[in-house]
């Protein structure tokens, strides 16, 4: 579909606090609208594992590192630009994914 030359797409995001339910509502909406789900935590554990760390250090990492942190979240968005009926479940910012809305 398009909107004033702007392509729009099928995305839905989101996140929440660990163990919040954001998993569980991701799989619900795949089950019922076909969508994939981009799950940026993916992503963090494969860099954590890159460095030799475990997920709990990794996360302090990013904490102590902003631009990784910040790069973490590009990763959904650099997704969602190319995806179309795409559920994110990805702890987000919302300025990282504005183009995306």
């Amino acid at each position: 579909m398009q909107r004033r030359g702007v392509e729009k797409r099928h995305i839905i995001t989101i996140t929440g606090d660990h163990a919040s339910g954001q998993g569980t509502l991701s799989n619900l909406l795949q089950e019922k609208l076909g969508y994939e789900i981009y799950r940026n935590g993916q992503y963090v554990r494969q860099l954590a594992s890159q460095k030799g760390m475990t997920i709990s250090e990794f996360q302090i990492y990013l904490n102590e590192h902003p631009d990784l942190d910040k790069e973490v979240e590009r990763s959904a968005t650099r997704y969602a630009n190319t995806h179309d009926n795409l559920i994110i479940d990805a702890k987000l910012r919302l300025v990282c994914c504005t183009s995306i809305f």
